[in-house]
């Protein structure tokens, strides 16, 4: 999450409404997790990243590509690992 909220900032410097958007939602999504006890495959905890994923990929497509292409490669990278199942 450290590196997600990272490039929060380094696209807030491009693009400041998206960019705090989309840090937002990953704070929000973290906390959620971490009260619900880390669950593998929550949904709630999965849905909260998608409007994070749309704020990345909208800075990605109109603003700059490098920070946006950053930002959805972490989101995603989150959502996978807070969508898979207990091995």
């Amino acid at each position: 999450m450290p590196a997600t909220l990272a490039v929060c900032v380094w696209a807030a410097f491009l693009s400041v409404a998206p960019a705090v958007l989309a840090g937002a939602f990953v704070v929000a999504d973290d906390l959620v997790w971490r009260r619900r006890g880390k669950p593998w495959h929550d949904p709630l905890v999965i849905v909260l990243l998608l409007p994070a994923l749309v704020c990345a990929l909208w800075i990605g497509l109109r603003v700059e590509a490098a920070p946006g292409l950053a930002l959805t490669g972490l989101v995603c990278t989150l959502i996978s690992y807070h969508g898979r199942h207990r091995p």
